[in-house]
């Protein structure tokens, strides 16, 4: 998939200055929120190689990228939405965000509720479990943020027009 212009974790920021500085280097971000929102957007744009070195899971410490690039064949995230984040800073040694991922799978919408927990190891935040929750055939709540018209390009960060790529029934 090709680099998005804006940063398709919902900061508004451009790629290269949001979650792209932490795909380029990874292990540096500062918070447990940024580490969430760079995997969510290496999710969305592919890099499935971020997400392995991201993460130390306790159920498949091993897990590789083609394993999770596998699983999510057939996904295209839409937007996140942080709901609640506990501890996670750059002092601490632990975090959890609570988040929502919309997605789409085909011509289904859907939404990922998780609960991450983050830890801190050797000054690197790593994702180390989480509590989810699919929800499919959910409505995509769309806020100001997200108005856009057919012809322009489509927030998932695709770099296709909004009506050739989500907009798509």
């Amino acid at each position: 998939m090709p680099t998005p212009v804006n940063c398709p974790c919902g900061t508004g920021s451009p790629y290269e200055m949001c979650c792209g500085m932490y795909h380029n280097n990874p292990g540096t971000a500062p918070t447990a929120e940024i580490l969430m929102r760079s995997r969510y957007t290496a999710f969305a744009i592919g890099d499935f190689n971020y997400i392995a070195i991201t993460q130390k899971l306790k159920e498949d410490p091993k897990q590789a990228a083609a394993d999770i690039e596998a699983s999510n064949a057939h996904t295209q995230w839409i937007k996140l939405e942080i709901n609640e984040t506990e501890e996670g800073l750059e002092k601490d040694k632990k975090g959890m965000v609570s988040f929502s991922a919309h997605f789409k799978e085909g011509k289904h919408i859907g939404r990922l509720s998780e609960r991450s927990v983050f830890k801190k190891v050797k000054k690197e935040w790593f994702y180390i479990s989480g509590e989810h929750e699919v929800e499919k055939n959910t409505p995509l709540v769309n806020s100001d943020a997200m108005k856009i018209g057919r012809n322009d390009p489509c927030l998932c960060g695709s770099g296709k027009k909004y009506k050739k790529c989500c907009a798509v029934k």
